[in-house]
C-alpha cells in the first residue's frame, strides 16, 4: 500500500536515474502509467520530461519536479531533542507554561476563587504558592477570560483581597456581542493580542463551556477551541488554567477523589490538558456543610509525579471570603455498627463511674440491640481502653474504663 508521496516520489527518483525497488502494480494511475513510461526510456531525464507531459497532467509533473532530488526524510528522536525547549513550570507540579492545564470542580465549589487566587498570588511579590512553595515569577501580569461575564463579581473580590487590579486583565465579550466564542477569529484575534501586548504569565479561562458555540462533546470542535488555546500559550510560554465543570452525576458528591472520567464533555478535553486538577467538597462529619473545607490535587499529569493534595478553607472575612491552604482534609466514614455499640460501650461505664459486670452489659446491650458477639467485638476494638477487674474467666471479673481506681482514690 503506497501513499500518494510515496508514488510521486518514486516516480521523481526514476526520472533522477534512481533505483527504487518498487514495482509499477503497486501503484495507482496516473503514477502507474508514469513510472511504466519512465521504465521504457533511457535514463535521459529531459526526455523522461517530455514523455511525463503526455502522461501526466500539468500540476502533476509539477509536483514530480518539485521533489526532484528531495528525499524524504524522518528525523529521530536524538535529533529532535536539540530542537525541543525544556519542560518549565509555572508551578511546579500543578501548572506548566506552554501547554494547558484544566481545573474541574462541581458548581459552587470554587473554582473561579481558586483561579483568581492564583492570579492574586502571581500579581504580588511576596507571596507563595498554595503549597508553600515560592513564586519566581511573581510581579507580572494576568489575564483572566472573563467568558461568563460577571465581571463585578471579579472586582468585588479583587477589592476584598486588595489585589492589584493594574496587573489583572479582563477580557470580556465585545462591545456588540453577549458571549465569548473562540471559534470565531475575532475573539481569537482580540486574545492573541492582549497575550502579545501584555506578556502574561497567567491566563484563566472561565470557563470551557461558556468560549465555544459548538459544545463540548464533539472531538472536532474541542480540538479547534483547545488547539487554539495551545497555541497561545506556546508562544507566549505562559501558564493557562481552564476552568471546567464536572458531570451532573458527579456534581453532587463531594466525596473521593476525581477521576477523568467524572469532567464533562468528550474525553479529549483531559487528554490534550497536560495537568488536570480537581476541585471538590469534602464531608467531614455526618452532615455535608457546603461551607467546609475543599479538596485541591492533581487528578492527570503527563510530566512528573503527582503531588500531594491541598486542603482548602474558605475563611470569611470583609463580607466576603480568603482562601486559606493547608493539609488535605479527610472525608467522613459512617461508623461501623461495632464502632456505634463501642461508644455506647465507653459512655454507660463513663455514666456507672464503675466497674460493670460483663452480663449487666450484656442486658443492657441488648436493649439497644446489641447482642453479645457485638459487645464483644466493641469490647477488642477498644482495645487497651478498657481492663479486667479480675481474671477474664472469674465470676467476680468486671469491666472498667483505664484509670478508674486511680478516679476512686483522688
Amino acid at each position: 500500500m503506497l501513499t500518494r508521496r510515496m508514488q510521486v516520489r518514486a516516480v521523481a527518483d526514476l526520472l533522477d536515474g534512481m533505483e527504487t525497488g518498487l514495482v509499477w502494480e503497486s501503484f495507482a494511475e496516473p503514477w502507474r502509467e508514469a513510472y511504466r513510461t519512465l521504465f521504457s526510456l533511457d535514463g535521459d531525464k529531459q526526455e523522461g520530461i517530455q514523455a511525463l507531459t503526455r502522461v501526466l497532467a500539468r500540476e502533476e509533473l509539477g509536483e514530480v519536479l518539485a521533489l526532484a532530488s528531495t528525499p524524504i526524510t524522518f528525523p529521530s528522536l536524538q535529533e529532535l531533542a536539540e530542537t525541543l525547549p525544556p519542560i518549565e513550570w509555572l508551578w511546579e507540579g500543578w501548572i506548566p507554561r506552554g501547554m494547558i492545564t484544566l481545573l474541574g470542580g462541581a458548581p459552587g465549589a470554587g473554582k473561579s476563587f481558586v483561579a483568581q487566587d492564583l492570579c492574586r498570588r502571581m500579581i504580588h511579590e511576596g507571596l507563595s504558592f498554595p503549597d508553600g512553595t515560592p513564586i519566581p515569577q511573581a510581579g507580572g501580569n494576568v489575564i483572566y477570560v472573563d467568558a461568563e461575564a460577571v465581571p463585578q463579581l471579579i472586582n468585588e473580590r479583587a477589592e476584598r483581597w486588595q489585589m492589584d487590579r493594574a496587573r489583572m486583565y479582563l477580557m470580556l465579550p465585545a462591545e456588540d456581542r453577549l458571549y465569548i466564542d473562540f471559534t470565531e477569529d475575532l475573539d481569537r484575534d482580540h486574545l492573541v493580542e492582549m497575550a502579545y501586548e501584555l506578556a502574561p504569565v497567567l491566563i484563566v479561562v472561565d470557563s470551557l463551556s461558556s468560549i465555544s458555540s459548538r459544545g463540548e462533546n464533539s472531538v472536532e470542535d474541542v480540538r479547534d477551541v483547545l488547539g487554539f488555546l495551545n497555541l497561545v500559550v506556546q508562544e507566549i510560554q505562559c501558564g493557562l488554567v481552564l476552568n471546567h465543570h464536572l458531570r451532573k452525576q458527579t456534581a453532587v458528591a463531594v466525596n473521593g477523589q476525581l477521576t477523568l472520567d467524572d469532567f464533562r464533555g468528550s474525553s479529549h478535553i483531559g487528554a490534550i490538558s497536560r495537568s488536570v486538577m480537581g476541585l471538590s467538597v469534602v464531608q467531614t462529619g455526618p452532615e455535608i456543610d457546603r461551607n467546609g473545607p475543599r479538596r485541591l490535587e492533581v487528578v492527570k499529569t503527563n510530566l512528573g509525579a503527582y503531588p500531594p493534595p491541598i486542603g482548602v478553607e474558605f475563611v470569611p472575612r470583609g463580607g466576603g471570603v480568603m482562601l486559606k491552604y493547608g493539609e488535605a482534609p479527610e472525608a467522613y466514614q459512617e461508623p461501623t455498627r461495632t464502632q456505634v455499640c463501642a461508644e455506647w460501650l465507653v459512655q454507660v461505664l463513663e455514666e456507672a463511674g464503675e466497674p460493670v459486670a460483663p452480663k449487666d452489659l450484656i442486658e443492657m446491650g441488648e436493649e439497644k440491640g446489641f447482642n453479645r458477639r457485638m459487645i464483644y467485638r466493641a469490647r477488642e476494638e477498644l482495645g487497651g481502653e478498657l481492663v479486667n477487674t479480675g481474671g477474664r474467666r472469674s465470676p467476680q471479673n468486671k469491666w472498667a474504663l483505664v484509670g478508674w481506681d486511680d478516679n476512686e482514690k483522688s
